[in-house]
């Protein structure tokens, strides 16, 4: 499985139809922007998870969530696609990739410009 850094929202549903007719709901949408509207709407509205009242947003996936199940389909899935439903120990996810950041290194961990001899003052 790839690892992506992605951000994603999700609405939490206890049973599969209602997660069914809620995807089919948003997959008919016109265009993008108007999916993701929706999306915001209907999780504040259905969502069983407290990231309801930010629209379903999750923010940038951490590896080993509480829900891998949801994890591994969203890293599986393209930015701006509606999927699911996922079902994990929380109920029916259905979910969207919002956003991606392309993974390099950055630097900031301190790894890069440091030799890996023994340096001053050792031994």
């Amino acid at each position: 499985m790839a690892i992506r850094s992605i951000r994603v929202s999700h609405i939490v549903l206890s049973t599969v139809d209602v997660a069914d007719l809620l995807l089919e709901n948003l997959q008919s949408c016109e265009s993008e922007e108007l999916m993701y509207k929706m999306f915001k709407k209907l999780a504040k509205k259905y969502s069983a998870c407290g990231s309801r009242n930010k629209g379903g947003d999750l923010g940038f996936l951490e590896f080993n969530t509480s829900a891998p199940e949801l994890e591994k389909a969203a890293m599986l899935t393209p930015v701006g696609k509606v999927s699911g439903p996922i079902k994990s120990k929380f109920g029916y996810h259905i979910f969207v990739v919002t956003e991606e950041e392309k993974m390099g290194d950055t630097g900031v961990d301190g790894i890069t410009g440091v030799s890996m001899g023994a340096g001053d003052g050792t031994l």
